[in-house]
Parts: structure tokens; sequence; C-alpha cells
């Protein structure tokens, strides 16, 4: 009962991976708990890790295969731009990055 009241509370942002890409449905979000919501529209596995500012990892998600979805939160507390990346071998140098601006 009390996880799906903090998971109310959250903003979602939805993020959709692609080969060597990420589609994030909301660029930016106020500070505090973030949902996101990952769909893996591709055919490898990818997963989504923050960093926030100054580069220090917020949160990594677990791996998530071609057609599957996982949803994890995190508490971005500090305002500024946080980085989106996959960490499979090759896929951030390959283009699979993205922004949020906490607000």
């Amino acid at each position: 009962m009390i996880a799906a009241a903090l998971a109310a509370l959250a903003t979602s942002v939805g993020v959709g991976a692609h080969e060597y890409r990420f589609g994030v449905y909301r660029t930016a979000v106020p500070a505090g708990a973030v949902r996101f919501n990952l769909h893996d529209f591709g055919e490898d596995a990818h997963n989504l890790v923050v960093l926030g500012p100054g580069g220090y990892r917020s949160a990594v998600s677990p791996d998530v295969r071609p057609g599957v979805d996982v949803a994890f939160q995190v508490r971005l507390r500090r305002p500024g731009v946080y980085r989106l990346i996959c960490l499979k071998p090759g896929h951030a140098a390959k283009g699979m990055r993205a922004t949020l601006r906490v607000r």
C-alpha cells in the first residue's frame, strides 16, 4: 500500500529503447521521485543508467529483453541535466543516450 502511494507521487518518464537510441517521452521533471517506464522496442537487450550532474550514477535499471517493460523509481534531488545511457557494450557510443532536465 505504501509503495503504491509513493509510486503515485512520482513523476513518470516513459523511455523507449531502440537500436542505438532512446525515445524519452518527457524531457524535464521536477526534483523528487521519478518513475522510469522502460520498454525495449529493439532486437537486443538494453538497460537504462541515470547519471546525475557531475557524472555520478543515480540509478541502473535491470536489463530488459526485446518486447519487455521494466519500471524503476529513483529520487533525483539535484536540479540539473541528467544523462541517460545504455551500458551494453558499444551502445552509448553508437548513440544510445539522452538527457533529462531536473528543475
